[in-house]
């Protein structure tokens, strides 16, 4: 049974304590504004290399207001510098699908506008400089087929991630992608494992739910009993009800989210 791994993932920020979201792709920022939410203490980071969306951020009053720091790199394995790919589409209309699509790695399917140089970081040596009093980080990565490259960066701090939630593929999207088992691979090497996906065999992407193993232990009955509760969700549909009442009555839509953000952990 597929899961509503968002749904999972959010649940963990909070039962794992996070200190510190990074928000990996942000697109638009309005993953990090949810996430704030969940965890008003918390630091969050959003970071986003394209620079038409970036320069869109960073002049958002309510990220601004969030307390989000909007950071213009291209999260990877290592500093410097490097092309990344920006699709040709509307960034100016608020249904396009493909405004989140730009990368490091080429799409073959998608029309490139340019190719622009952008900085580049490893997350593990900018925590360390820029944030070095967090302890317990969830990662919410969404890098467009470049997400191999990120979780590299993260060796230095493995240790801290509690969850992260990760787009990955079973076949290759862009050209040089790594693919989900070795994505799996990596993550297992630095003490995550694997708690809950919406891939199936039959998919190319979806996303999965990666949980630090020691503070798994730590959560003991608690995180099953959360992990059965989302899957009973899942299998009933109820999880479904949030997308219908945010296309479809967007005010109650945000009741109950507040409603849950504040609800205790």
């Amino acid at each position: 049974m597929r899961a509503n791994t968002r749904l999972l993932f959010k649940t963990l920020l909070r039962q794992c304590k996070v200190d510190c979201i990074c928000d990996i792709g942000s697109c638009d920022g309005s993953d990090a504004l949810k996430l704030r939410q969940l965890l008003p203490e918390a630091t969050v980071l959003a970071f986003e290399a394209n620079p038409l969306l970036y320069k869109r951020m960073a002049a958002n009053p309510n990220l601004r207001e969030s307390r989000i720091e909007v950071l213009p790199y291209a999260v990877s394995r290592a500093e410097g510098t490097a092309l990344f790919h920006v699709t040709d589409t509307d960034y100016d209309d608020p249904n396009e699908p493909h405004t989140g699509t730009s990368s490091l790695l080429v799409h073959k399917g998608l029309t490139t506008k340019e190719a622009v140089e952008v900085k580049t970081c490893r997350l593990d040596e900018f925590i360390l400089s820029r944030h070095p009093d967090v302890q317990r980080l969830g990662l919410w990565i969404d890098a467009e087929g470049a997400e191999y490259a990120v979780l590299e960066g993260i060796a230095g701090i493995q240790s801290r991630v509690m969850t992260l939630h990760v787009e990955t593929a079973w076949t290759p999207m862009r050209e040089g992608q790594k693919l989900y088992p070795e994505v799996e691979c990596l993550l297992k090497s630095y003490g995550l494992i694997p708690l809950a996906n919406n891939l199936s065999k039959g998919d190319v992407w979806g996303d999965v739910v990666f949980v630090n193993e020691k503070a798994a232990a730590a959560l003991g009955v608690r995180l099953h009993l959360w992990r059965w509760i989302i899957r009973g969700l899942a299998w009933s549909r109820l999880d479904l009800i949030p997308a219908v009442l945010m296309r479809r009555c967007r005010p109650l839509y945000r009741l109950l989210w507040s409603v849950y953000a504040k609800f205790p952990a």
